[in-house]
Formats: C-alpha cells, sequence, structure tokens
C-alpha cells in the first residue's frame, strides 16, 4: 500500500504550471510515495492511437489501478476531499506501431485537449524512451468522466504512457505553504538548451519540470540542482527548429 509521506502546501500555481486550465489559489500539496496508477504495456485496452486521448483514474484501490495497468492501491490521501492537481512523473514508451516523433499532453478529462503547438507535457524522439515531472490541473467531482480525471493525448503516433504519482494538490487551507517557483527561458539559434528554477532563500527543492511552447524539441533531462536549491531541465531540438521558449519549475519547502 502507498505510504503518505508529507502533507505540506504549494502557494500560488501559477497557470503556466499547468495545462490547460488555470489554478492560481494557493493549494495544499501533499506528497506521497511515488505510487504507479497507469501503465498502458500491462492494461487490456494497450496502447494510446495517435491523435487520441485516454482518461485515467488518479487515485483507486489496486482493482481500480489494474484496468489502466497499475498493480498496488494508490488511494487518495485526503480521501474526503478531491484533488484539483497532481504532480506526476509521465513516461513516454515507444510502442510496436509507433513510427515516429510526438508529443504527450495531459490535461483535465472534462476539457478539450489544447491545440496543436501548445500544452506539451512529454516530447519525444522517435524510439526514445523519456519522462517529465509535471503539475497537471485535473477535473474535478461533479464535471469528471467515469474513467478517470486525467486525460493524455498522444499526438502524431502510437504510444505506451506510464504515469507515476508523487503528489495531490487540494485545496486552501489556513495551513502555511509550500512554494512552486517559475523561470521562464527561451533560445535561439541552438540544438540544445538547459534551465533552472531557483528556490528562494532558506528552502530546498523537493521536485520540479518543466514545460516547452513547441513541440519540435524533446525533454533530455529533469533533475535537481547537486545543491539542493533548484531544478534544472535540459532539452533537445528534434531538428524542425533551433527556437524555443518555456518554463522551469521547482517546488521549494523548508527542509530541517
Amino acid at each position: 500500500m502507498n505510504k503518505f509521506a508529507l502533507l505540506a502546501p504549494a502557494a500560488f500555481l501559477a497557470a503556466a504550471h499547468f495545462s490547460p486550465a488555470q489554478a492560481q489559489d494557493e493549494l495544499i500539496y501533499v506528497a506521497v510515495e511515488p505510487c504507479r496508477i497507469a501503465d498502458t504495456r500491462k492494461s487490456a485496452v494497450g496502447v494510446i492511437m495517435a491523435n487520441t486521448s485516454r482518461n485515467f483514474l488518479i487515485a483507486g484501490t489496486a482493482e481500480d489501478m489494474a484496468v489502466q495497468g497499475g498493480v498496488v492501491d494508490c488511494l487518495n490521501p485526503k480521501g474526503d476531499v478531491s484533488p484539483v492537481a497532481i504532480s506526476a512523473y509521465i513516461l513516454a514508451v515507444p510502442a510496436d506501431s509507433s513510427t515516429s516523433q510526438g508529443v504527450l499532453t495531459a490535461y483535465p478529462s472534462d476539457l478539450p485537449p489544447p491545440p496543436s503547438g501548445s500544452g506539451s507535457t512529454v516530447n519525444f524522439a522517435k524510439d526514445q524512451i523519456i519522462g517529465n515531472t509535471t503539475n497537471v490541473t485535473v477535473c474535478v467531482d461533479g464535471s469528471c468522466p467515469s474513467d478517470g480525471e486525467l486525460a493524455i493525448l498522444a499526438r502524431r503516433t502510437d504510444e505506451h504512457v506510464v504515469i507515476d504519482v508523487q503528489g495531490y494538490f487540494y485545496p486552501p487551507t489556513l495551513i502555511p505553504g509550500y512554494e512552486i517557483v517559475q523561470a521562464a527561458f527561451a533560445t535561439a539559434g541552438s540544438n540544445t538548451l538547459t534551465a533552472e528554477a531557483i528556490c528562494p532563500a532558506g528552502k530546498k527543492v523537493l521536485g520540479g519540470g518543466g514545460s516547452l511552447a513547441v513541440s519540435s524539441w524533446f525533454l533530455d533531462g529533469s533533475y535537481p540542482r547537486p545543491d539542493g536549491l533548484g531544478w534544472r531541465v535540459r532539452y533537445k531540438t528534434s531538428g524542425a527548429t533551433f527556437s524555443a521558449t518555456g518554463v522551469a519549475w521547482a517546488v521549494c519547502a523548508k527542509v530541517n
């Protein structure tokens, strides 16, 4: 059974961290031991076909998760309160039927997919296995499809997806907050870029990620700085374009 590792809030989660819905209120962040809610390689439905989306439950019993390819309980740590967003590591894995580079886009299941060229969660090259840690707004009670609060769209080619939830975001309370910081970046005339988001003084990084405004670049690395004071992301271009803009972000908190 999944154990709950930490209870703490995340302050002012700006729209840039979530796609496509905006989430700007102070939220409570509850970190959990990473729990695999989905692995399409092990589900009966199988691969996500090119230019189609699939919904996924973000929490549930091992029986619930098994339908999606999960194998253990991934329970909502605040069972009586529905999360409004999750932090998750989303991994793109090529299928036998994959034919090209592509993009995985995560978004709330009650909304239409973001338009092409926006809302990129994981950019992958042909035959590449690569993932990204990201925050994603999810569908909230009352409007959600029965098959899940989170949708994943596979653009351009068939692709498998693996989803490990790392934490849940809940509506505001009076508990003082964690902080998610963001740093915009841009590059031109280059085939690689590295960007980082730095934590405020006195705080350490607990996680992070990044997002790009173009789909022709792919994530090449996502990791904490060696000093623990921020989060770095590294991207490479597929060769289609040599300019890119995006945002790096870090989850920061005081650590004794």
